[in-house]
């Protein structure tokens, strides 16, 4: 059974995201997040630890202070459209044979 605790770890993370979104190029600093978080500096800081150890999050290089998402999350987002699309077009070819007058 998860705990609690390791709950409550999971949703900051996720949380983490959603407050990262929109601050690819400048990111964010661990103060802001925590803030966002609404949790401790040790907590924000192992939140981040564990995206970054998934290849979610990254330290932005030389602003070693400064968080933000990596390409793991676009590319996400890209295959989720890509597979949109090809449903889109069988559907679109179902639609096209089912709509056909009977011969």
């Amino acid at each position: 059974m998860i705990e609690k605790k390791d709950r409550q770890s999971a949703r900051r993370a996720i949380r983490a995201i959603w407050i990262l979104q929109g601050h690819t190029l400048e990111g964010l600093r661990l103060t802001a997040i925590a803030e966002g978080l609404q949790t401790s500096l040790p907590n924000a800081y192992r939140d981040m630890m564990t995206l970054a150890d998934e290849g979610v999050a990254e330290r932005i290089p030389g602003k070693e202070d400064s968080w933000r998402l990596t390409p793991k999350i676009v590319q996400v987002a890209r295959a989720t459209g890509e597979e949109f699309a090809r449903h889109r077009a069988k559907i679109d070819e179902f639609e096209q044979r089912y709509s056909r007058e009977p011969r």
